[in-house]
């Protein structure tokens, strides 16, 4: 190989123009290439799917979890109920005028209009809402002496100042009968600790209105919703300076989350991106001692990555952006073949010298490096798949690259370098003879036999988010108001057809009232109070039926008409009222059921495609979980989504999947091994540091009390690339003599350096999962390097050395 490089070197520097052109079309085309690739920000993505959670995956899909915004409008000490109604009044109006384009709707005001509407619709199906306990109401509101009553009532209503707004209830409705259905609809709503006021959520002491916010955009669409966020707090800081004393407000919700999280990513990200490249360039300039330095270190790299993202565009309509975020965090493995040529180019090496020394370890490295990557193909996440191919082709596609365009871009001094630097010098320091070194070394390990056991898998993604302070008041306080942080679970009816999903729904919300019944819930919220199934709503025309019958009907006219005459009513005054009593009830439709703008309907229901689901909400106590999960587990087509449960049994498969990868990746570094080495003794000298790297990471983590989590443990395939870099290097430097293993050496230093700077500064990070990858890899490169230079010479001579001596 080293040969067929020196021979292209050569062929290269007959024909610069023409490289330097060929050079220029190559990169255009992978950029081009790259450009038409789509990228996918679903998160979900990571999780693995496999046959036994594919329909899981299909229903969470589909489900609409509703992400609202929640604005607690809060009265103060000097603040009055009109004040309240009046700042949700501006805040609404303001709203409107401002962020139109990122609203889809506001629930929880509620116009005059609406409520008659919504009572006009109950009325006009009246036997779809009336439970059995109604008709045992109404039968008592059928005695003679009752209806006497009720119309005196209605009498002395039509002539009080509240008669016109009664009035249109009233003559339509004299016995009551779409009161008694629409109580029934409060099982959609929040809390029973809020009323209707001025058509407001109002809570019963009149301290705060909730307002539910459904923003345009989902949660994931960080760039519109920012402006959206912005938005809001300006006019939160606007209305609560003119209600000072008076009423402020506080947001909470899931969109303002992600928001949060995007800007704090995203601020860190500059931080320390800036802190890590101003120090890079510095080190490399003066360690290279040449400006354009850090140009010529980088290109192999963005070479690597484009063309994996160009591979990818072949070979994928779409990719998941997560994975090549964290594929551009892999990407520091490929500053390594880079840095190793740079060096011995610096060194003074010849180009047929440098050839001879780093071709072979070189393409060793990344075919390696890159085959451990490939392993993450046996895991059943695309996003992580997609990372798996990223990295190899980038790994390969930069290591390549490096060896044809370093040697033409980059010239050594012509004067013999003095070594004098400090990264020089500890490169020439002989780790494997420092007695305290090789002590603490051991000590670790014998430390981490110990202490490895107790790293655990941090299934809790929402420990993830970054949630600034006034996001954490807010939700306190709403848990105070409506209980926001009890456990919630999701009952979810599925199906391919309309009616079995509406039937199975059903079946859902008589458990739920059973439930309720024994108090094992706190509270739900279900669309089955309102929209049943054909077969459901039969049921109900039929009661009615078989309750209005002709005898009634005529005998609850007469009586009407007889009492209305002693107050000035005439014989027609209800005669809407008689019309509903002989009308022909029919089944309605779900779109039927959406004229009622003040009910959520689209919260509940959900389709993709022909697939469909129906969702109840319940809040309970941990205790109840499993009782509640029970009561479920032999209904057909329904689902019980925890979601925090789910996320923990789904990512606790993921870290499974790992500790698999983790054997495949080290049988396939030791079959790669024996084939380039042809000698198991290289082979051992070469994987045995890199086995007691990893067992010393997680004895320092378990010592610290340090976990893994879903971001975290990705970035253990970046450590354990690195290690099978070093190790690699440091074998082919042992067997090239002194000289050439300092060489090495100080392109590891150069490489541990690099990967600190880059990743290792996001230890200052605010944001929780960024944090979390600095410091597994600041232990996990560290631990690399020190094991590498020290344990890895002992073990070469005790197995290469002393059999060659024992042999002579």
């Amino acid at each position: 190989m080293a040969k067929w490089f020196y021979k292209l070197y050569n062929s290269i520097q007959s024909h610069k123009a023409v490289f330097v052109i060929t050079l220029c079309l190559v990169f255009g085309a992978l950029v081009w290439m790259a450009s038409t690739l789509k990228f996918d920000e679903d998160i979900s993505k990571l999780i693995p799917t496999t046959s036994e959670n594919e329909q899981l995956q299909k229903v969470l899909n589909t489900v609409q979890f509703a992400d609202k915004i929640i604005v607690n409008i809060e009265r103060e000490d000097h603040g009055s109920t009109e004040d309240l109604t009046d700042y949700a009044t501006e805040f609404l109006d303001s709203l409107s005028k401002r962020s139109s384009d990122y609203v889809k709707d506001v629930q929880g005001n509620i116009e005059d209009e609406t409520i008659f509407e919504t009572l006009d619709f109950v009325y006009t199906n009246a036997p779809l809402f009336l439970k059995e306990a109604d008709y045992q109401q109404l039968a008592n509101k059928l005695h003679p002496d009752s209806i006497a009553k009720i119309t005196e009532g209605n009498y002395k209503t039509l002539i009080s100042p509240s008669g016109i707004v009664a009035k249109k209830t009233i003559i339509k409705d004299p016995l009551g009968i779409s009161l008694m259905g629409i109580k029934h609809l409060e099982q959609l709503g929040i809390s029973d600790e809020f009323t209707l006021k001025d058509g407001f959520l109002v809570s019963k002491d009149e301290q705060h209105i909730l307002l539910f916010i459904n923003p345009k955009y989902p949660s994931s669409n960080t760039n519109e919703n920012s402006v959206f966020s912005e938005q809001l707090y300006q006019l939160q800081e606007e209305l609560n300076n003119a209600y000072s004393g008076k009423v402020k407000s506080s947001y909470f919700g899931g969109t303002l989350i992600a928001v949060a999280n995007a800007k704090q990513i995203k601020s860190d990200i500059q931080l320390t991106v800036s802190i890590a490249m101003v120090l890079l360039m510095a080190v490399f300039i003066v360690f290279y001692k040449k400006l354009t330095i850090p140009i010529i270190l980088f290109v192999p790299t963005i070479f690597g990555g484009l063309l994996a993202i160009a591979t990818l565009s072949v070979i994928r309509t779409e990719i998941s952006a997560i994975s090549l975020g964290i594929g551009a965090v892999l990407l520091g493995v490929t500053l390594d073949y880079s840095l190793h040529i740079l060096t011995h180019i610096r060194n003074n090496e010849t180009v047929k010298e440098l050839f001879d020394g780093v071709s072979k370890p070189i393409l060793m490295s990344s075919l390696t490096t890159a085959l451990a990557f490939l392993c993450l193909l046996f895991v059943d996440s695309q996003a992580l798949q997609d990372l798996g191919i990223f990295a190899a082709i980038s790994v390969i596609g930069a290591s390549v690259f490096a060896l044809i365009f370093i040697p033409q871009a980059y010239k050594g001094s012509s004067k013999a370098d003095s070594k004098s630097t400090i990264l020089d010098r500890m490169a020439a320091y002989d780790f494997h003879k420092n007695k305290l070194v090789i002590g603490g070394i051991a000590a670790l390990l014998l430390l981490s036999a110990f202490t490895f056991h107790r790293v655990a898998f941090n299934k809790d993604i929402s420990n993830l988010n970054f949630q600034p302070e006034r996001i954490k008041s807010a939700e306190a306080a709403l848990d105070k108001l409506i209980n926001i942080s009890s456990k919630s679970l999701y009952v979810v009816a599925f199906g391919t057809d309309e009616q079995h999903v509406l039937e199975t729904n059903d079946g859902v919300f008589k458990i739920l009232q059973e439930l309720e019944q024994q108090q094992k819930l706190i509270s739900y919220n279900s669309v089955g109070v309102l929209v049943a199934s054909d077969k459901t709503q039969q049921d109900h025309i039929a009661t009615w039926n078989h309750f209005w019958t002709a005898d009634l009907k005529q005998k609850t006219q007469d009586e009407l008409i007889t009492n209305g005459t002693n107050f000035g009513f005439k014989p027609t005054t209800f005669q809407e009222f008689y019309k509903l009593l002989y009308h022909d009830f029919q089944p309605l439709s779900i779109e039927a059921y959406k004229t009622m703008n003040v009910i959520p309907i689209d919260d509940f229901i959900a389709r993709d495609g022909d697939f469909m689901t129906i969702s109840s909400v319940i809040n309970v106590e941990n205790s109840t979980i499993q009782h509640v999960k029970d009561a479920f587990k032999n209904s057909k087509n329904t689902l019980v989504i925890d979601r925090q449960a789910i996320n923990e049994t789904l990512l606790g498969h993921l870290k499974n999947d790992f500790n698999k990868l983790l054997g495949y990746c080290l049988i396939a570094v030791v079959l790669l091994l024996l084939l380039f080495y042809k000698n198991l003794r290289l082979t051992l000298v070469t994987v045995i540091p890199i086995i007691i790297t990893w067992v010393v990471t997680i004895g320092i983590m378990g010592l610290f009390h340090l976990e893994f989590n879903i971001f975290n443990i990705i970035i253990s395939t970046f450590i354990f690339g690195l290690g099978v870099d070093y190790s690699i290097f440091m074998t082919n430097g042992m067997r090239s003599g002194v000289a050439s293993m300092t060489t090495h050496k100080t392109s590891i230093i150069l490489s541990v350096l690099t990967t600190i700077l880059g990743v290792g500064v996001l230890i200052f990070a605010k944001h929780p999962a960024l944090h979390s990858l600095a410091s597994i890899s600041i232990i996990g490169i560290l631990s690399a390097m020190f094991i590498t230079f020290t344990i890895q010479p002992l073990l070469y001579k005790f197995l290469i050395l002393k059999p060659k001596n024992g042999n002579d």
